[in-house]
This record gives C-alpha cells, structure tokens and sequence, in this order.
C-alpha cells in the first residue's frame, strides 16, 4: 500500500506548461458538461408561448429527444474529459521521471473530433427543428 502512495504522491519540478496541460483537460471538462445541461434545459424552454402548459401533463412528453440526446452527449463527453486528464496526469508522471514528456496529438485529435461531431449534430438539429 505504501509502494501505492509513494506513486501517487510524487514530487516533480513543474517546468513550462506542464501544470496548464493537466488543469486543461477539467477545465474543458467541466465547459462540456455545462455545455450539455444547458443545451437540456434550452431544449426543455418552450419555443410557442402561445400554448398552455398543462401542469398535470408528464413534462418529459413534450420534450424533444434531440434535446435529451445532445445534452446526454455533451455531458458523457464531458466526463470522458475527465477520464483522459487522469489518464494524461498519471502518465506523465510517470514519464518525468525518466525525464521524457509524452506527446498528445492523438488524444486532443480524437477530442476535437468527437466534439466536432457534437456541434455538428447541434446545428443539424437546431435547422430541422419543427418548432
């Protein structure tokens, strides 16, 4: 248990933008994820003010499932920013020990895909939107 903690626990010289890598990664995490709870509630905000509300009507009726899709979207993505960071944190770690800082073009590409992908799909939705 100790080996454990001595590996968690490590000391190393922060040098240039090594810290800014490892709390870019939440930051972006923590924006997807508002991103997707606000793109639910948008979604859930009625467009027609016209209409009455039924308050004993189910309000999860009435709600468009793109809504509850993107948002969902953006929240998972959100938290798989979070999984990539500690993956990142720890992998660095190790290899500044060996006095060696790992590349991470391959993570951020995927990253920038996947949240393309997203924002397309936001877009696609908000013109073939009915209402």
């Amino acid at each position: 248990m100790g080996r454990v903690i001595d590996y968690l626990s490590l000391k190393l010289e922060n040098k240039g933008s090594v810290a800014r890598d490892h709390l870019a990664w939440i930051r972006t995490s923590l924006s997807m994820v508002t991103v997707g709870v606000a793109i639910r509630q948008l979604y859930r905000v009625s467009i027609d003010l016209g209409n009455e509300i039924d308050p004993a009507a189910d309000p999860s009726a009435s709600d468009p499932l793109a809504g509850k899709v993107l948002g969902v979207s953006f929240v998972a993505l959100g938290m798989t920013f979070v999984f990539v960071g500690l993956y990142r944190y720890f992998h660095s770690q190790l290899l500044m020990t060996k006095g060696k800082f790992p590349v991470s073009r391959s993570m951020v590409g995927a990253c920038a895909v996947a949240t393309l992908a997203l924002l397309i799909g936001l877009l696609v939705s908000m013109f073939t939107d009915e209402h």
